[in-house]
């Protein structure tokens, strides 16, 4: 029986032959834990001469190459397999969504499984890309399609409305599925989130602030979904560790921020704060835009060597970094360090900067390849508390399904942003 999913007619591969995306084999040997390593971001070097493999370019996809199929064990297995102990994972991501962007999205996700394929090589390993669209029941029917074909493990889907189908297709049979929704509502029951969470960097920046004296934050954010899920996140972690939230302003992106801003500053002054006892100004807003927001607490009155202006992840881009108004401010993101290697070999192979949802997928697929040595990938496995390290760094699933991760804190200062405090590299003893 031949299987060949929708997507497989129409899509390109973003650059690697066939043979490295439909294989790659686990680790020979399992490193030293805790935590694991998963994946370095570098490419694969020939151990004979020590130069670099670099993956061929792709074709588009042919029919004839996947035949024929056999089912060895009850599950999709392609004639060079045979005989093999085969562990599969379907990739569910929207390759053919009616949006340009989030098309450019998926593929570029599924390059950085491919990277992470190729990284680790051999051929006891099976990926079964299927496309979603991007609409829930055809993520669902895929989701059932990936079970009846063997799957261990569901990597995807990308959009947090598919998730739900894709959960309950894979709870009847204990799939683990992990998902690359950035809302963690999605998580749990089987669902473990990849992607960096917006509450894990408030987490962080408001951790870092407060080792330096601040305990009293206020919020100034659009009124989005993002902007609401991150002031949701910062006064959360103010209750839970008994810091004070002053003030709340969202302000309509299609009306501006002058009047919130206003509101803000006045509180910020009525505060005093001090060079020792700074207020924490927490703007999760980027680009051009936050550029106009920032400079307007100057404008009302606020003395920024009083406040500490706090980001989220978003502005982790040097086309901010020479605003008067940002310097000394601080942001959470992932470690470069950890980073750098995955983003110079995504560059160098596909020649583009690889997004940050292509570094999660990596890190995905990197961990189920790690996982699939020891036979079938477990729910225990995932939640394992010491955790994984990848390119995107330290991460471990709690029992929610959201993800802990140690990230970094950079600094603005002299038109560029460096690293002021680094991410872990082990978690504290037990889970969290």
């Amino acid at each position: 029986m031949t299987f060949l999913p929708p997507l497989l007619r129409k899509l390109k591969a973003p650059s690697l032959v066939l043979a490295t995306l439909l294989m790659a084999a686990a680790c020979a040997t399992q490193p030293a834990r805790p935590p694991v390593q998963i994946g370095s971001g570098q490419p694969r070097v020939d151990p004979v001469t020590g130069q670099v493999i670099q993956p061929a370019p792709g074709e588009a996809y042919d029919d004839d190459w996947l035949s024929p199929i056999a089912r060895d064990d009850g599950g999709l297995t392609p004639e060079f397999m045979r005989g093999r102990d085969v562990k599969r994972a379907a990739v569910l991501l929207p390759f053919t969504h009616s949006s340009a962007n989030v098309r450019t999205e998926a593929e570029s996700m599924l390059a950085g499984i491919e990277l992470a394929l190729f990284e680790f090589g051999g051929n006891d390993f099976l990926i079964m890309p299927m496309d979603t669209a991007g609409v829930a029941s055809t993520a669902e029917a895929r989701a059932d399609e990936a079970i009846r074909n063997g799957a261990d493990v569901i990597l995807g889907p990308l959009l947090g409305g598919n998730v739900g189908g894709v959960k309950e297709a894979a709870r009847r049979k204990s799939v683990p599925v992990v998902a690359f929704s950035n809302d963690r509502t999605v998580a749990g029951g089987g669902v473990y989130l990849a992607s960096v969470l917006p509450e894990e960097e408030v987490i962080r920046v408001m951790g870092h602030a407060a080792t330096r004296g601040t305990r009293t934050f206020v919020f100034l954010g659009p009124d989005s979904a993002y902007g609401r899920q991150v002031e949701a996140a910062m006064r959360a972690e103010a209750a839970r560790n008994g810091w004070t939230v002053a003030a709340t302003g969202f302000y309509s992106p299609g009306e501006g921020a002058a009047a919130q801003a206003r509101s803000i500053s006045g509180v910020i002054r009525s505060l005093g704060g001090s060079q020792n006892n700074r207020i924490g100004v927490l703007i999760p807003e980027r680009g051009v835009t936050l550029l106009s927001v920032a400079p307007l607490l100057i404008v009302n009155g606020v003395d920024l060597n009083r406040v500490r202006l706090l980001g989220t992840s978003v502005w982790d881009d040097p086309t901010i970094w020479r605003e008067p108004a940002l310097e000394g401010a601080v942001f959470a993101t992932r470690d470069p360090d950890n980073l750098s290697a995955f983003q110079e070999t995504f560059n160098r192979i596909y020649g583009r900067r690889p997004s940050d949802l292509a570094a999660a997928a990596y890190d995905a697929a990197a961990m189920a390849i790690s996982l699939a040595e020891d036979g079938r990938i477990l729910h225990s496995e995932l939640t394992d508390p010491q955790g994984f390290m990848g390119v995107n760094g330290l991460f471990r699933f709690r029992l929610d399904g959201t993800a802990e991760r140690g990230l970094a804190v950079k600094q603005i200062r002299g038109g560029t942003a460096e690293v002021v405090e680094r991410g872990i590299t082990t978690f504290p003893p037990g889970g969290s």
